[in-house]
């Protein structure tokens, strides 16, 4: 396994496969789940809200992008 330093990884390189534990998650049953990992604009929290999240978590999102993710986020939910 390659050395990726002292942090961990968040935001996009972790989309696909949060996404994927979200909608295993949700085939467990119903409980509240909240969606985390690579959501930057409106189809990226549809995508986790599709696949079962009730929430979405825009950390990273929110550091790159600045507040305007929101609005953008919802838009994609509409």
């Amino acid at each position: 396994m390659e050395k990726i330093g002292a942090g961990g990884l968040s935001g996009a390189p972790v989309r696909e496969r949060s996404t994927e534990v979200v909608r295993y998650l949700r085939s467990l049953g119903d409980f509240a789940i909240i969606g985390v990992g690579g959501i930057e604009d409106g189809p990226s929290a549809r995508e986790k809200v599709d696949a079962g999240a009730n929430l979405v978590q825009v950390y990273s999102g929110m550091v790159y992008t600045g507040p305007s993710i929101v609005q953008q986020c919802l838009d994609g939910l509409k």
